[in-house]
């Protein structure tokens, strides 16, 4: 078991289902991510606690994630609703994982990075990694931590 794995599991399903309406599945940890166009956002967490939240989505799953988000019609998400809609996502599953850390731990704004660029997070490990299927079309959350080395 991943650090805080269930829990993960559990408020990425619960965002998903309520403020979307899209039901999610958790999918093998061998199921490899498709590593082109992908879109990604991230929120750190401060204080008792150190690291980051990531988020990882394919371009096709964060069109179908806006549209629903917005009331959009198909192909009409703009690039900055998309934005928005990654931001909003990996903030409110951000913020119940901080909950169930050491506190006093501080949230920070999202940070996003659009299809081919790349998040990295110096002196951290990822803790934990799990690995979602929704509207057919796989997505995951990483959870890292500071490396105290």
């Amino acid at each position: 078991m991943q650090f805080l794995e269930k829990e993960i599991q559990k408020y990425t399903h619960l965002v998903c289902s309520i403020l979307l309406d899209f039901e999610i599945s958790p999918l093998p940890d061998s199921y490899e991510m498709p590593s082109a166009k992908m879109f990604l956002g991230s929120v750190q967490i401060t204080g008792e606690w150190n690291g980051a939240i990531m988020l990882s989505l394919p371009s096709t799953l964060v069109n179908t994630l806006t549209e629903k988000m917005f009331s959009l019609e198909s192909g009409k998400a703009s690039i900055e609703e998309k934005k928005d809609a990654i931001g909003e996502m990996v903030n409110m599953i951000g913020g119940n994982i901080k909950a169930l850390l050491p506190q006093p731990c501080a949230l920070s704004a999202p940070l996003m990075a659009l299809e081919g660029d790349t998040l990295h997070f110096p002196s951290t490990k990822m803790v934990t990694h799990c690995k979602f299927e929704c509207a057919g079309k796989p997505f995951a959350l990483s959870l890292y931590e500071q490396d105290p080395s």
